[in-house]
């Protein structure tokens, strides 16, 4: 699985969109595990086939993080969780506001919890326990109701709006999947081996080798994301990000790395 890397959710966050202060709120500087009084910083990610689990509800995080106050198994102490096995994760220090996840092993940086689509459509379905998901779900529908009344175009992509938007991003991913596969099947350091430094790839073939994306308001670069490596019926955003799934609760939080698949409706649609 690629590794979640900081500077990714970084770039998210001064992009824009709705995905965005509040995760600040989370972020603990200093490269160090967050101490007594802290939170741990909540994101989202949406990796497409490098996301384990099929991308099922979960979370990754450092392994700094693991055995801590703020991740261990459940009904102990300090014990490891271990990957594919369900984990008690804490939000804050002391033991609170926990619950219990599946983890998928390490990917972001320091002091993160980075949960999929997936979990946030589960725990977004109520109301959390936990304050902070709680605040964090209100802050998604709230986003999400911002896409009321467009047409949701990975949903129903046959609509005569989304025809543009949906055979670029179609072919573009059928474009790049067989090059996605080469780079898996030859191995990642053979196949860059082949290529000149704008065609390499990097994190497990799903990402660019050299930065083409932004820059952003702060003058930061990054690796995108790459067309082939998001799954079927799922579509890069607009700045190599995330996968867009169609799924408007979670597109919604990623503000304008998905708005495109959302278009105003034609009078003869049929949403």
């Amino acid at each position: 699985m690629m590794l979640r890397l900081f500077s990714l959710g970084l770039i998210a966050l001064f992009i824009g969109g709705c995905a965005s202060w509040d995760a600040l709120h989370f972020w603990n500087p200093g490269g160090r595990v967050a101490d007594r009084g802290e939170q741990i910083r909540v994101t989202m990610y949406s990796d497409g086939a490098s996301c384990p689990g099929g991308c099922d509800s979960h979370v990754v995080f450092d392994a700094d993080l693991n055995g801590t106050e703020f991740a261990h198994l459940p009904n102990s102490t300090a014990s490891k969780c271990r990957k594919g096995e369900m984990c008690e994760i804490c939000l804050m220090s002391k033991r609170r506001q926990c619950l219990e996840v599946m983890y998928r092993g390490g990917g972001p940086d320091q002091n993160t919890f980075d949960f999929t689509p997936a979990f946030f459509q589960e725990v977004c379905a109520s109301t959390p326990a936990q304050e902070i998901l709680s605040e964090r779900c209100r802050k998604m529908h709230q986003a999400e109701a911002s896409l009321s009344g467009l047409t949701n175009c990975i949903a129903v992509p046959g609509s005569p709006e989304c025809a543009p938007v949906i055979l670029k991003a179609r072919n573009d991913r059928t474009a790049d999947l067989p090059i996605y596969e080469k780079c898996l099947g030859i191995g990642q350091d053979k196949f860059n081996r082949q290529k000149p430094l704008a065609a390499q790839r990097s994190l497990n073939c799903a990402y660019e080798a050299k930065g083409t994306g932004g820059p952003n308001s702060r003058g930061t670069k990054w690796r995108k994301l790459l067309p082939g490596a998001c799954r079927e019926g799922t579509f890069v955003g607009r700045d190599g990000l995330d996968c867009c799934s169609g799924v408007q609760l979670t597109d919604a939080w990623l503000g304008p790395e998905c708005r495109a698949f959302y278009v105003p409706p034609t009078t003869t649609s049929t949403r």
